[in-house]
C-alpha cells in the first residue's frame, strides 16, 4: 500500500458528516457541535479553498446555538452564556441549563476556521462567555464543564473535572481575546489554574491523574500553559527533559530487540510500528500521534529529531489510512471516524508545520487572530 495522503477520499468522509447523518448518529446528537468541529477542522486542514467556498454560510447555523441565560440568586445576578450542543436541548424557559465548556469550545473554534469575526468583536459575548468559564471554576483551581441549577448555579459536583476541561476554559477565553494574565484573571484564578495544573505532574514527567502519566492530559496540560503565557517557563528543566523522554518512548516499533515481544507481551502488535500510545503497554491510536507530537512540539524545536518522523507517517497513511471510503481509524482493525480522522490529518500536518497544535486549529487560522 502506497503512504499517498487520500486528500480526495477524506474530504468526502468528512462532508458526509456534515450532511444528513443516518440513524445510527442519533445517540450522538448532543455532540453534533464536536461532530461539526471534527468536520471543519479536517477540511480546513486539508483543503482550506472548501471551507470558502462550501461552508461559509454554515456560520448562521452554529450561531443559532448561541444561548444567554441570566443567573439570579438570593445575592446575585450573572449573565453567561454559551453554546449547546444541538436545538434538541434548546429548553426557552432555562430550567434546565445545557450551555458547556466542550460545545462552547467547539463552537467557537469551528466559527474561527469559518471567518467569524463579529461576534468575537462583541465586548457582551466575550463578558457573558468569561463569565460561564467564571463559574466553572473551583476552589482548587480546577474546572467542571457544567453548572448545577439546583444548586445555585455553582459549578456541578458529578462532572469531571480533569485537565481537558482546564485546557477547554483556558482556550475558550484565549478565543474570545484574552492574552495578558490581566485579561484572564478577569474571569479566572490564573496562579489557582497553574498551580493545579502543576499538581498533576508525574513522577515519571508528563501530566496525568494519580501519578499516572498519560499522553491526552499531557498535551491538554502543556497547551494551556502554553495559551496563558505562550510559554512554559512555570516548569522545571528537569521535568521538561523527563517529560520528553517519556513522550519519545511512546512511539512504538516492532524492530530490533522489540520483537522478542511478541510472545510475551499482550500489549505488542506488530501492526502499530511508528504509531503512539497513551500510556505504557497499551496499543498505538491514531489520536495519541497528534497528542504526543504536540507536546512534543511545545516543549523543544528539536522534536522532530527525537522520534522517527518516517515510521509515523506511514502508520498513519499506511495502518490507520482508510484508502476505500476515506478517513482515519483508530487502529488497523477499526473503521474510520470523524474524531480519529481530524486528529489523524492533524498530526500530519504538524510534522509540515501547517497545524497550529495548542488550539488544534489549522495555523492559518490561528495567524488570524493577532490581536
Amino acid at each position: 500500500m502506497s503512504n499517498e495522503f487520500r486528500a480526495t477520499l477524506h474530504l468526502k468522509f468528512m462532508g458526509r458528516h456534515l450532511m444528513m447523518l443516518p440513524p445510527t448518529y442519533q445517540s450522538h446528537d448532543p455532540n453534533k457541535m464536536a461532530i461539526i468541529y471534527y468536520s471543519l477542522c479536517g477540511i480546513a486542514a486539508t483543503d482550506k479553498t472548501q471551507i470558502e467556498t462550501k461552508y461559509s454560510k454554515s456560520r448562521e447555523f452554529i450561531l443559532a446555538h448561541h444561548k444567554t441565560i441570566e443567573l439570579k440568586d438570593d445575592q446575585k445576578i450573572c449573565t453567561i452564556s454559551g453554546f449547546i450542543g444541538t436545538l434538541t436541548l434548546d429548553f426557552q424557559d432555562n430550567k434546565v441549563i445545557t450551555i458547556n465548556l466542550s460545545n462552547t469550545l467547539f463552537a467557537l473554534l469551528s466559527l474561527r476556521i469559518l471567518g467569524e469575526t463579529s461576534f468575537f468583536e462583541n465586548s457582551k459575548h466575550k463578558r457573558h462567555i468569561g463569565n460561564l468559564v467564571k463559574n466553572c471554576q473551583l476552589p482548587d483551581g480546577s474546572f467542571v464543564s457544567s453548572l448545577d441549577i439546583d444548586n445555585g448555579f455553582k459549578p456541578s459536583p458529578v462532572d469531571s473535572k480533569d485537565l481537558r476541561y482546564t485546557y477547554m476554559a483556558i482556550s475558550i477565553l484565549y478565543l474570545m481575546g484574552s492574552r495578558s494574565k490581566q485579561d484572564f484573571n478577569e474571569f479566572i484564578d490564573v496562579d489557582l489554574a497553574v498551580k493545579n495544573i502543576l499538581n498533576h505532574q508525574t513522577l515519571l514527567g508528563a501530566f496525568g491523574e494519580y501519578n499516572e502519566p498519560h499522553a491526552g492530559y499531557t498535551s491538554c496540560a502543556l497547551s494551556a500553559l502554553y495559551l496563558l503565557n505562550r510559554s512554559l517557563n512555570v516548569l522545571s528543566e528537569s521535568f521538561k527533559s523527563k517529560t520528553i523522554s517519556w513522550l519519545v518512548f511512546r512511539q512504538l516499533s516492532n524492530e530490533g530487540c522489540s520483537k522478542f515481544q511478541i510472545d510475551s507481551n499482550p500489549s505488542f502488535d506488530e501492526a502499530d510500528n511508528g504509531g503512539f500510545q497513551g500510556r505504557p503497554n497499551k496499543f498505538a491510536d491514531t489520536c495519541y500521534a497528534f497528542w504526543c507530537m504536540n507536546s512534543l512540539k511545545l516543549l523543544t524545536d528539536d522534536w522532530k529529531n527525537l522520534i522517527d518522523t518516517s515510521a509515523v507517517l506511514n502508520y498513519l497513511l499506511k495502518t490507520t489510512q482508510n484508502t476505500l471510503i476515506g478517513g482515519f481509524s483508530k487502529n488497523d482493525d477499526d473503521d474510520p471516524d470523524i474524531y480519529h480522522t481530524c486528529l489523524g490529518i492533524a498530526a500530519l500536518k504538524l510534522l509540515d508545520g501547517s497545524f497550529d497544535g495548542s488550539l488544534c486549529i489549522p495555523k492559518y487560522v490561528s495567524d488570524t487572530m493577532v490581536l
